[in-house]
């Protein structure tokens, strides 16, 4: 209901169906699923990282990547602070707003040069119960889990290109349970959002 699995195993049953339906339709075995959650309880948090690096080196990468998961425990460390929070939370993706290269915007800071590199980040979390469900029905399944991310942004990647993000749009993606909400401005994914109102509650009606 809303995004959360209540019985694990009657789920796991459908998903069994939909696979062997896929395998031999398409004539090969399935090993693998990636998860798009849908964003019951989801919690957003925006962080900010920057640390000194060395100018005589070019940024690669792996230096980008580290810097984003930095920002990333830095909104898990301000999410861990809220003390109206009664589970725990994982993250679930999250969203480049901007790069920073010596205290200027940048678009992408790989190849550059610079002493001081950051970034601004939204991380989006959902309850462990959430997470924990889905990843024990794909297992349950008898598939690997290859990758997890937000419904919202999944949509927003197949739906809305970088170049359009320049626009100030909302996409909404509207499933069964959940209508998930993306907002895009100056080029950057800066909120996510979720409502509990979607297909069932259109079908009732």
């Amino acid at each position: 209901f809303d995004g959360q699995i209540h019985d694990i195993m009657k789920v796991t049953d459908i998903v069994k169906a939909v696979v062997d339906r896929l395998e031999q339709r398409n004539g090969f075995k399935l090993e693998q699923a990636a998860i798009a959650a849908a964003g019951r309880a989801l919690i957003t948090e925006r962080a900010h990282f920057e640390m000194e690096i060395d100018v005589t080196k070019e940024i690669d990468k792996v230096l980008t990547d580290n810097v984003e998961m930095q920002a990333i425990q830095v909104a898990q460390k301000k999410l861990a602070e809220d003390t109206t929070l009664t589970s725990s939370y994982y993250c679930v993706g999250y969203s480049i707003i901007q790069h920073f290269l010596d205290q200027n915007m940048i678009l992408n800071p790989i190849g550059h040069r610079g002493k001081v590199i950051g970034v601004d980040i939204i991380a989006t979390f959902l309850p462990h119960i959430v997470v924990d469900s889905l990843y024990a029905v794909i297992q349950k399944a008898g598939l690997e889990v290859m990758n997890l991310t937000l419904e919202p942004i999944a949509a927003m990647n197949v739906a809305i290109p970088k170049n359009l993000r320049l626009l100030n749009l909302a996409l909404v993606d509207v499933g069964a349970g959940t209508s998930d909400i993306a907002i895009s401005k100056e080029g950057s994914v800066v909120s996510y959002g979720m409502v509990g109102l979607a297909g069932d509650e259109i079908t009732e009606r």
